[in-house]
């Protein structure tokens, strides 16, 4: 369950952040935000395909201009549990 004390997001992006990198993924131009920029250099409908075969939804980098054609665009605004089952479908 959601601790309500907690503040947001803390455990959460630690969490994903660690599993994206186990996974390969570099993470950029992320600080302070609640997603995440994650690239593995290539192009990132490569890497919607492959996060979407794992049941996880992200947001191709080239909807955001042509810089972010090798990137992809992740949240972590879910409750504990389904970052958790995200971040266990990474390994």
């Amino acid at each position: 369950m959601q601790d309500p004390d907690r503040p947001p997001a803390a455990l959460d992006g630690a969490m994903l952040r660690e599993a994206l990198e186990g996974a390969g993924f570099r993470i950029e131009h992320s600080a302070g935000s609640l997603y995440l920029w994650v690239t593995r250099d290539e192009p990132c409908r490569d890497t919607v395909a492959w996060f979407a075969e794992r049941g996880i939804l992200v947001a191709p980098g080239d909807f955001y201009g042509a810089a972010g054609a090798q990137h992809v665009r992740i949240t972590f605004t879910a409750t504990d549990e389904r970052v958790a089952a995200g971040c266990a479908r990474l390994a």
